[in-house]
């Protein structure tokens, strides 16, 4: 059975990175990468609320289609409480095309996070409007971040946590197969 599987987590957790990996060793899998879709909408820059929200329009469509074709998706999207459109995980839309949902939460203790987010080197426009908004001193925005995913995350038992803290990408990538294996 296709699944669909999110990886969410803060910023920078290693979510593309993984995601990325999983699809090279998965022929098929489709990386659903919003930040991506999004740089790909004229005018992102200007209204990057609503770029994003046509991505993940665009985003839960490719989802569908490859579900239902049989082939697993991989999302590594953030996701909190503040996301409050409906399916931001894409949950539902992955139940409607037949397939599996398995919910993969990355954590990281907070000094790791910081050291994390600063060694950052974006690929992407998206990414360093993103790296720019995180890395401003006056803003309280990956903290509120943070309690936002928190909160989102008692409200989903169901989600497997993954402690990165301390783990390389090899040690965390065999972490999470091994959580997609007792799925």
């Amino acid at each position: 059975m296709a699944r669909l599987i999110h990886l969410n987590g803060p910023s920078r957790v290693g979510k593309s990175t993984l995601a990325r990996r999983y699809a090279d060793g998965h022929p098929g899998t489709l990386v659903l990468d919003l930040d991506v879709l999004t740089g790909l909408i004229g005018g992102w820059q200007e209204n990057f609320p609503a770029a994003l929200e046509t991505a993940r329009d665009h985003g839960r469509a490719l989802a569908t289609r490859h579900l239902r074709a049989g082939c697993d998706v991989i999302f590594p999207q953030l996701v909190t409480v503040h996301d409050r459109q409906p399916d931001p995980a894409l949950e539902s839309a992955s139940r409607a095309a037949g397939a599996a949902f398995v919910e993969v939460a990355l954590v990281v203790d907070d000094r790791e996070h910081r050291q994390r987010l600063r060694g950052k080197h974006p690929t992407s426009e998206v990414e360093v409007r993103i790296q720019a908004a995180l890395e401003d001193p006056d803003s309280d925005l990956i903290e509120r971040i943070l309690g936002h995913l928190d909160e989102y995350l008692t409200r989903r038992p169901g989600a497997v946590r993954i402690d990165t803290t301390g783990l390389g990408e090899d040690a965390t990538y065999r972490c999470l197969l091994n959580a997609l294996d007792a799925t």
